[in-house]
């Protein structure tokens, strides 16, 4: 019995000494072991420093405890430290072969992060090498078995550092709770946690969930609030262009991740940002994009599935400022950066599907976009608002559509609004317009920059349909536009004179079908409302529409401009020209005026109350369009064309009569001082215009009346035609004083010498020089007897008129009846050796009656013969003859000496005197006078005779008056 307690006692004894023992090194030989070998590894291995409070161990409870551990670099730099470690270890770790902890608590935990400026990371230093396996040594595939009941971090801190960037950023999470229960590794086991910390950003993070190691995988909630996107800007300000100014972020979501398969899907219920500013980093200018508020309903993504989708997206109040610089860049392509470098695979890959990005609602109310383009001078500024979009259905999803509904104000009073279908891939879209009230000056900067005119004011409004669709894969695609146009109210200036150049009440274009491959246009019909028109021809031949279509430049803005080369024709190949149909275009009280300053002085005059209309225009080469317009050049002065034309291919075939009636002549006095060398007193101009082009060939009728046409003074103008312009004027006006003139032209359009204006103007200049050169020949072209009526032939000595000749001065009368303005000068004409020889024979037969010249003389009528002419010859010269004394003998040949003698010595001296001559032009002229005063609706002031002689024309022995008109 001792002896069986004896043992017992022995054995209780070695029991407590063990336990003693155990305790002993348990709570003091554990820790300092412990110290030693944390120590040495840090300083040795890690090259580190490392600071320990104190560690304890109880042996009995298997709890360790660790106090202010500070583990920091080796010149002193924080790594990680903690106030307290708590770890209680379990028993069942030797039956459960693992590692088993009941519970494990971290107190105050802080850990230093710093990105070196090289780029590395402090925490990633202390990881020790990896050793290879030794030789023989197999790895061990079962992992090790962990679980941990309870796993707390209480008023834990991050504190993050990066000194790679230019300039240094740091930030702090804290306070850090973490709580992780019944961790264990088994397979299939789903470890429960919670995370939560803040930080200077201003955002609360909160996390929450479960994960599993076998396989590995989780799934949880998470949000943060108020995450402060200015501070995470400071961040990010070395690697983004655009800087965020401003802007709250919040959000909540729950998320789904699985390593084998990959997959992990997110959905966040609700996303919102408030008072998001942007601004472009290092640019002192206003911020160009500021949202109040965007929220995100729903938003879904999907690894596995490739897809990013959310149910609402809403943006409210934003306002952006595009600015499009002088060099043609963008402000809003600056905030992007610029374009990412691609770089060519190394490799051949095979193709993953695409990312599809989808929303069902996409919503943008009360924005406000306001556009500059400083390309430009003065800049054009555009402000649209209220701003309001509302997309569904949107996706990058190939073949998809989208309803699209989109109105935006303009500039305070414009409207514009587009609803319907749209496609990405491949482009289309099925999209209604309808644009209302938009204010033409505000294109006025684009103007300016090509032009010199000035837009004061104008209003366009549209409302149709726009189509686009790609005809096959990759291709542009084709459009197709419906609708109506029109402009009301428009008034623009040439800014050279500052004077209404262009104007209209309305412009409207309705049944408009203009579409693409094949390019072709088509308007049923064109209205013009009071449409307006000035045009100006400046003094060096320039008009002013061809130079308020001229950019503006330096310099003389009248200066004539270098000619330019016509356009070079198209490229075999080249896509066919546009082609234009239009249905009927309708003028309603239009007018114009017209100026030319090129001549001294100048000419001005109006059109009013133009109306009509052209029907069937098109541009095809076969169309002919019906012209019918009508107006007035003043007040009293009708005009009017109608015809056929193809008037967007004139030159291909035109067919018109343009009348114009009651024109007052005085409104063309500058060009009739010009040209004519006369200014007009009075008169009125009607014409009969007929053009037919066909071909590119121009024949041309003009039909031209003149009534009453009276010129006053004259003019010393250098460019008037060198002819007598009133003579051709008094030929062409008939007794009512009408002139009427048919004046053909004729010509090829491609000739570079045609022009239209000087044509006509030539020919009635050369009409004009073919009357005044032949006035006779006009006259009798007009009423008979040809050029002939300008002669008047007598016999020798003689006033006497014969039958043919009254019948030529009849005929001339009646031409002078009918052209009252023309005077008919009447010479004294004498033909002074015919007259004086005739008068002499006359004289002759007077004293010695002729002989018949047909009955041959027997020589005693001979000396009969010689008998009365001597006694002639003594009764004239008062002596007797006396023969020449060559001629001797009574018989023969002598005798017909003597006759012959005899008759010449009389003739000569019975020659009438200069003034018998005289008087018998004046008989002569007296004549002819009486026959055409014979007519008596011919005025005697209108037939003048004229003393100054002229040397007659002698036709087959008579003697010819030549008579002249003024």
């Amino acid at each position: 019995m001792l002896a069986r307690l004896r043992a017992y006692r022995i054995r209780l004894a070695i029991l407590a000494s063990l336990l003693l023992v155990y305790a002993l090194a348990g709570f003091f030989l554990v820790p300092r072991i412990a110290r030693t070998q944390i120590e040495a590894f840090v300083g040795e291995t890690l090259q580190r420093k490392i600071a320990i409070g104190e560690i304890r161990f109880n042996p009995f409870t298997l709890a360790a405890d660790i106090s202010d551990l500070k583990l920091t670099e080796a010149d002193g730099t924080p790594l990680v430290a903690f106030r307290h470690l708590h770890v209680n270890a379990s028993v069942a770790s030797l039956w459960r072969r693992g590692v088993v902890l009941d519970e494990v608590e971290l107190a105050a935990p802080d850990v230093e992060i710093i990105v070196a400026p090289d780029g590395s990371l402090n925490l990633a230093r202390l990881a020790p090498p990896a050793t290879p396996p030794q030789e023989g040594q197999k790895a061990d595939d079962a992992p090790l078995r962990v679980h941990i009941g309870r796993f707390a971090v209480a008023d834990g801190r991050i504190g993050f550092q990066d000194r790679s960037l230019a300039q240094p950023f740091s930030a702090a999470f804290t306070p850090i709770r973490f709580a992780l229960t019944d961790f264990r590794t088994d397979v299939g086991h789903r470890n429960a946690y919670s995370f939560t910390t803040s930080s200077r950003f201003g955002a609360k993070f909160e996390w929450a969930g479960g994960f599993t190691l076998q396989p590995l995988g989780s799934s949880g909630t998470f949000s943060v609030g108020d995450l402060r996107l200015a501070a995470l800007d400071e961040y990010l300000a070395d690697k983004l262009p655009v800087q965020v100014v401003s802007g709250n972020v919040h959000f909540r979501g729950n998320y789904r991740f699985d390593l084998q398969p990959l997959s992990l899907e997110v959905v966040l219920p609700s996303i919102g940002v408030r008072d998001l500013v942007l601004a472009e980093r290092g640019v002192a200018a206003a911020p160009p994009v500021t949202v109040p508020e965007i929220d995100v309903q729903h938003l879904a993504f999907s690894l596995s599935r490739r897809d990013v989708g959310l149910r609402r997206l809403d943006v409210r109040g934003a306002r952006i400022e595009v600015t499009r610089e002088a060099d043609g860049s963008l402000n809003l392509a600056r905030l992007a950066g610029p374009p990412a470098r691609v770089e060519p695979p190394k490799s051949p890959k095979r193709p993953e599907s695409p990312w599809t990005v989808h929303a069902d609602v996409i919503q943008v109310e009360a924005a406000t976009v306001v556009a500059e383009d400083r390309t430009t001078s003065p800049a054009a500024r555009l402000r649209l608002a209220p701003i309001g979009v509302t997309v569904e259905g949107w996706t990058t999803a190939p073949g998809a559509r989208m309803k699209l509904d989109a109105r935006a104000g303009i500039d305070g009073g414009g409207l514009l609004g587009v609803r319907g279908d749209v496609g990405l891939e491949p482009l289309g879209a099925a999209l209604a317009i309808d644009l209302q009230k938009f204010q033409l000056p505000a294109l006025q900067p684009y103007l300016s920059q090509s032009t010199a005119l000035t837009l004061h004011s104008g209003s366009l409004g549209v409302k149709g349909k726009l189509t686009l669709a790609a005809p096959r894969a990759g291709a542009p695609p084709a459009a197709r536009v419906s609708g109506d146009l029109r402009i009301d109210d428009l008034r623009a200036t040439d800014d050279l004179v500052r004077e209404d150049l262009l104007k209209w009440r309305s412009l409207a274009l309705t049944g408009i079908q203009f579409q693409q491959r094949p390019d072709r246009l088509r308007i049923e019909r064109i209205v013009a409302q009071e449409p307006y028109a000035r045009v100006i021809i400046a003094q060096n031949g320039t008009t002013n529409i061809a130079r308020a279509l001229e950019p503006r430049a330096g310099g003389d803005p009248g200066a004539a401009k270098p000619v330019k080369s016509p356009p070079a024709k198209p490229a075999a190949g080249a896509a066919p020209p546009l082609q234009i149909a239009i249905g009927t275009v309708q003028v309603v009280d239009g007018s114009a005026n017209f100026a030319d300053y090129s001549i001294q002085p100048s000419f001005a005059t109006g059109i009013i109350g133009l109306g009509g209309q052209i029907e069937g225009l098109s541009s095809a080469p076969e169309s002919r369009a019906k012209v019918a317009l009508n107006g007035k050049v003043d007040e009293f002065s009708p005009v009017d064309i109608a015809g056929e034309i193809n008037l967007l291919s004139a030159a291909v075939y035109t067919d018109l009569a343009v009348n114009f009636r009651n024109i007052e002549l005085t409104t063309f006095n500058p060009y009739s001082g010009k040209f004519a060398g006369y200014n007009i007193a009075k008169g009125k101009l009607s014409t009969a215009m007929k053009y037919r082009v066909e071909n590119r060939k121009l024949d041309a009728q003009h039909h031209i009346v003149v009534d009453n046409l009276e010129f006053g003074d004259k003019t010393d103008s250098k460019d008037a035609a060198p002819i007598p312009i009133k003579l051709g004027v008094a030929l062409l006006k008939d007794r009512r004083g009408i002139i009427e003139l048919d004046l053909p032209v004729s010509g090829t359009l491609d000739d570079p010498q045609f022009r239209l204006m000087p044509i006509i103007w030539n020919g009635i200049v050369n009409l004009l020089a073919k009357i005044i050169a032949l006035p006779f020949k006009a006259l009798g072209a007009m009423f008979g007897g040809g050029e002939e009526l300008a002669f008047v032939d007598f016999q020798p000595g003689s006033a006497a008129l014969g039958e043919p000749q009254a019948k030529k001065l009849g005929t001339l009368s009646k031409g002078l009846v009918e052209r009252p303005e023309l005077r008919l000068n009447v010479p004294l004409t004498v033909a002074a050796a015919a007259d004086s020889d005739a008068a002499a024979k006359q004289a002759l037969q007077a004293l010695v009656p002729p002989v018949d010249a047909a009955k041959p003389l027997d020589d005693g009528a001979k000396r009969k013969r010689i008998e009365a002419l001597e006694a002639a010859y003594r009764a004239r010269i008062k002596i007797p003859p006396e023969y020449p004394a060559s001629i001797k003998g009574a018989e023969g040949a002598a005798l017909d000496a003597k006759i012959d003698w005899l008759q010449a010595a009389l003739l000569e001296h019975l020659k009438p005197p200069p003034a018998a001559l005289e008087a018998l032009g004046q008989q002569r002229a007296a004549a002819v006078r009486a026959a055409l005063l014979a007519n008596k609706e011919l005025k005697p002031e209108r037939v003048f005779i004229v003393s100054k002689p002229g040397e007659p024309a002698s036709v087959a022995g008579l003697v010819r008056m030549e008579m002249k008109l003024e």
